[in-house]
């Protein structure tokens, strides 16, 4: 497998990786929600009930009663993160867990986009939970790594990581995190090559080669590129699509950044990108609901070929696989994302982790969770049904990654850099995904856009005590 390229994040976050998101994201399967749901402070969903009736909650104080042995209650660790990051093997895995050592995993779920603020929220009160999940990266900074977070740098499984893995999931030096899930995203523009050789269009390798391309799509009855701007975790991807590019073009420009040197709105690349997705939609390749389109809905929009691309991660063949019937992943490729002439691939930082909670009560039983789930047998599993990882965290265990993947990889070769969201504090995609919402209907131009999202970036950021803002 080939792995990919890092770089470390001036400024003491160590961050590496080859592959993201964001989304991003992370993966962002909608498919798999949640046994158990997360409770919040009155606006979130309320915990799941059991088949008797009892929250999962009440049932965990049930059990610990009827478990008691005298030496305390049994010890069930609240579990945070956020609604598509969980699926069936991760519960499959805790189950396990519980069965050999008493020890219960309580999922408490939120949605996408607006998990980080509750588990924020719930740390800044004292009521964090006993573990919680962040994407690597600078994202660990959002969440105060040497307050919220038990330092794991001596922990045995850490020798078993990828040094990207660990420089990921670290802080001024400090190892935060726990990534054994390897990588679940690089974003690339997906297609069928099938389809373009039968329309004649060649792939593109720049923003008017990939217009020439939706314009032939169109021509050929196919909504070229299925945009779902609801989601709010998606649409800032086209952006985002740019930043290694940027980076590329501008060295420091990170380090500019975060030292609030500029902003979003000051990176030409930046403009230019917008300026062209505003193009897009008001040249009609999104198609008449790409304001009401939802994710769940992609797989179908994609596989019927009613719709012609999607920009999205590496291992989306995978979930359409599990989504729906009758699909060939080998049937895929990808390209870079076109906007402002981009031929990067745009990486993350290493996905999502794990953190322990340094208010919580039962660190050790925590430390005790995170060495299962670094157990070989254990690994294996996750990789083997969790095959969104394109590339794995871990020495000696094997991936999943998807021909489309690997054909995004080889298109762009050496040139792979990390993306602003794996790079930037207080990045937030999906507030700028809101704000091309406004865009899409005229009330912003593209450079009002990114001068909003920079207020309120640098809002965050003075909060916070970041220096220079």
């Amino acid at each position: 497998m080939k792995k990919r390229k890092m770089q470390l994040l001036a400024g003491g976050m160590c961050l590496t990786l080859a592959i993201g998101s964001l989304a991003g994201c992370g993966n962002q399967n909608t498919k798999d929600t949640a046994d158990t749901t997360a409770k919040t402070d009155g606006t979130q969903t309320e915990a799941a009930k059991t088949e008797d009736g009892k929250s999962e909650e009440s049932k965990a104080e049930t059990t610990a009663e009827d478990n008691d042995e005298g030496s305390g209650e049994k010890v069930t660790l609240n579990f945070a993160a956020s609604q598509n990051w969980i699926e069936d093997v991760d519960k499959e895995l805790a189950k396990e867990f519980e069965e050999k050592t008493g020890i219960a995993i309580n999922f408490q779920l939120s949605p996408d986009d607006q998990y980080q603020t509750i588990v924020k929220s719930k740390l800044n009160t004292g009521e964090g939970p006993d573990i919680f999940m962040s994407y690597s990266g600078t994202k660990l900074k959002d969440f105060n790594p040497e307050k919220n977070m038990v330092d794991l740098s001596e922990e045995s499984w850490v020798s078993e990581l990828e040094q990207w893995a660990i420089d990921g999931c670290s802080y001024k030096g400090r190892l935060y995190a726990q990534n054994t899930a390897g990588v679940d995203d690089t974003n690339g523009v997906l297609y069928k090559p099938a389809v373009f050789e039968e329309l004649g269009i060649k792939v593109p390798t720049n923003y008017a080669e990939f217009k020439e391309a939706c314009d032939k799509l169109q021509t050929g009855g196919i909504t070229p590129v299925y945009e779902f701007v609801k989601d709010l975790w998606h649409t800032h991807y086209w952006m985002e699509g740019a930043s290694a590019l940027a980076a590329a073009n501008h060295p420091g420009l990170y380090d500019d950044l975060n030292t609030n040197k500029i902003g979003f709105a000051d990176v030409p690349e930046f403009v230019t990108a917008l300026t062209q997705l505003k193009e897009m939609a008001d040249s009609g390749y999104f198609g008449e609901n790409h304001m009401s389109n939802i994710y769940d809905n992609s797989y179908d929009a994609i596989a019927s070929g009613k719709y012609g691309m999607i920009i999205i991660h590496g291992s989306y063949p995978n979930e359409m696989v599990n989504n729906i019937d009758g699909v060939n992943p080998e049937e895929y490729s990808m390209f870079p994302s076109p906007l402002a002439d981009n031929q990067y691939a745009t990486l993350t930082a290493g996905g999502t982790t794990k953190c322990i909670s340094a208010g919580s009560k039962h660190i050790e039983e925590a430390k005790q969770y995170f060495n299962f789930l670094a157990e070989k047998q254990n690994l294996e599993k996750l990789y083997k049904e969790k095959t969104v990882y394109v590339s794995s965290s871990v020495k000696g265990i094997e991936a999943s990654p998807t021909k489309a993947y690997k054909d995004l990889m080889n298109i762009v070769g050496d040139k792979q850099l990390q993306g602003a969201e794996a790079s930037v504090y207080f990045y937030d995609g999906g507030k700028i995904s809101e704000l091309c919402q406004e865009m899409f209907t005229g009330s912003l131009t593209p450079e009002q856009v990114l001068e909003e999202y920079d207020n309120t970036r640098r809002a965050l950021a003075k909060d916070s005590g970041q220096e220079g803002f």
